[in-house]
């Protein structure tokens, strides 16, 4: 009897799951290396062989005989032993025949995966590959797809970049030691020389079989999403020693290949798990393994630093230095472009600023319908606390909103560390000493930790010196603090734009001992006047 006929054991995919969890719980050394094909993208909008066959079958029909119709009686015709229910099959041959240059193949697959997000499955598979307990078992990935989606789910969802292995030339970083999620794509990138047709994919290069020879000895391997009609991969499994894949085979799909991998499925009694959805088997994983969500504050963190990057680049466009600037009106109009077009909660503040002095009641209204939309930015309630405070001088009102930028997320136990909380910390403490409530000095503190671990907030750090300066009554101390100022002004650091005048005012109310200097410091600071205008004062020269 035919040993390759015998029929392999199967397990239903629940079945599958509890064990390959189960054997990274009780073997700490197991490796798992996914084998990822076409199928897997199809719910990323990426279409699998067979359809791209029937896609591109009428447009070859219509360039060797002038039209399309009947294109599959003429596919029979034309390619031996094609009968309309094995297009996937035909993939190479039928890719050479519609674009005959590796250019014209390599335009296609990148049109056909440009613009493409990853789905839930593979959103779920990065969390699996870099998670803290589990990722080191099961963190490479093997595949004949073109496209980036695993490395474009590691990017969003994880805080773990991959390393790619996109060309024959990147196989010698490879190892199974690694910690660092591994994606080997061995059939090429979309970008970089892919390999499409029958010839190009009938064979991996010796360099690239060795390595995979090597690092396939000592793991086990899922196939998921994968139609098994590469002779290059059947060739390299065949090659594989016995002792090989010690820790198991495992075919997900909903029939085995009648070709050599088939073939050798069943000569090495790999174990057919009877499901085909990836995104379903990935849904189980999720929940079997207990995978966290992933973090939208992750993608708001991002969105975060770029405006205050814009905002402070807007600032210094508005200031004496954008004045000068040979660029200045080209940069001012993408400023303005950039607000209009902006959709989320830092353009409504932009937005709002363009009328704060002009128009401050439309300022007003644009702050109000912000909230409206997006009323858990933390960094549109503090923007809107400073205008009550600082513009329409409604202290009773701006106070509650500058309570209301200080209350941490429930979800998010590290919610103080972000900038934008540690800006509304810092300016509710100018706030309260301005009024000589001596709470801000709790708050000050805060600030000023939070603002010199993070140097992307270095002018927050100098904003709170200066509330110390001002408005703290023991000299050693502000002595200390003018020090800090001085350090940070010469390194260059300045908050542009930034009205302190409230308190200065208070600080000369309270018998500041050198209040010229003190508003001319103010004016320095918000870049209104050059540091160099605080020479003539004996306290800065002081050390």
């Amino acid at each position: 009897m035919d040993d390759t006929k015998e029929p392999l054991r199967e397990m239903d995919v629940g079945e599958f799951v509890r064990r390959f969890k189960n054997k990274m719980d009780e073997n700490e050394d197991i490796k798992f290396v996914f084998f990822l094909g076409a199928g897997c993208s199809v719910s990323s909008g990426i279409p699998a062989a067979g359809e791209l066959v029937r896609n591109w079958l009428p447009r070859l029909k219509r360039l060797k005989t002038g039209d399309n119709s009947n294109y599959e009686d003429w596919a029979k015709e034309h390619y031996l032993g094609y009968d309309g229910t094995n297009d996937s099959l035909f993939y190479g041959n039928v890719i050479n025949d519609l674009f005959l240059t590796s250019d014209g193949r390599q335009r296609e697959i990148e049109r056909l995966t440009e613009g493409k997000d990853p789905s839930f499955g593979y959103a779920v598979l990065a969390k699996l590959m870099s998670h803290r307990k589990y990722g080191r078992n099961c963190n490479a990935v093997l595949t004949v797809n073109f496209d980036d989606l695993v490395a474009d789910a590691l990017y969003l969802y994880t805080h773990k970049k991959p390393l790619i292995i996109s060309h024959d030339s990147l196989v010698g970083f490879v190892r199974i030691t690694r910690m660092r999620p591994l994606v080997i794509k061995l059939h090429g990138d979309a970008l970089l020389e892919p390999r499409n047709t029958k010839h190009e994919t009938s064979q991996l290069p010796t360099r690239v079989k060795e390595v995979l020879k090597n690092f396939l000895s000592e793991t086990a391997l899922i196939f998921v999403g994968y139609g098994g009609n590469d002779k290059s991969i059947a060739e390299i499994l065949n090659e594989l020693p016995e002792g090989s894949l010690p820790w198991g085979i495992y075919w997900i799909g909903n029939k085995i290949p009648e070709n050599n991998i088939g073939q050798w499925l069943r000569k090495r009694n790999a174990i057919w798990v009877t499901h085909r959805d990836f995104d379903e088997l990935m849904l189980l994983i999720w929940d079997e393994f207990n995978l966290d969500h992933p973090d939208e504050k992750r993608f708001n963190r991002l969105t975060e630093t770029y405006y205050q990057t814009f905002n402070n680049l807007k600032n210094r466009l508005e200031g004496p230095e954008g004045e000068n600037s040979v660029l200045s009106e080209a940069l001012k109009k993408a400023v303005e472009v950039a607000i209009n077009e902006a959709v989320s909660a830092w353009s409504i503040k932009f937005t709002a600023d363009q009328y704060i002095r002009t128009d401050p009641e439309r300022a007003d209204i644009i702050y109000q319908k912000g909230m409206e939309k997006f009323p858990k930015s933390i960094a549109l309630i503090g923007s809107y606390a400073e205008f009550l405070a600082k513009i329409l001088k409604d202290y009773d009102k701006a106070e509650d909103y500058y309570k209301m930028a200080l209350e941490p997320d429930p979800d998010d136990p590290d919610i103080f560390w972000k900038e934008s909380i540690a800006n509304n910390i810092g300016n509710y403490a100018g706030f309260l000493l301005a009024k000589g409530d001596e709470k801000g000095f709790d708050f000050l503190s805060r600030a000023i930790k939070l603002a010199e671990d993070n140097l992307a907030i270095i002018n927050l750090l100098l904003e709170c010196q200066f509330y110390r300066y001002a408005h703290i009554k023991d000299l050693e101390s502000r002595k200390d603090a003018l020090n800090r100022i001085r350090e940070l002004l010469l390194d260059g650091v300045r908050s542009p734009g930034w009205d302190l005048s409230e308190n200065v005012k208070r600080a000369i109310e309270d018998g500041h001992p050198h209040p010229d200097f003190l508003a001319l410091l103010s004016k320095v600071i918000s870049k209104e006047i050059d540091i160099n205008e605080l020479d003539k004062f004996e306290e800065w020269n002081e050390k």
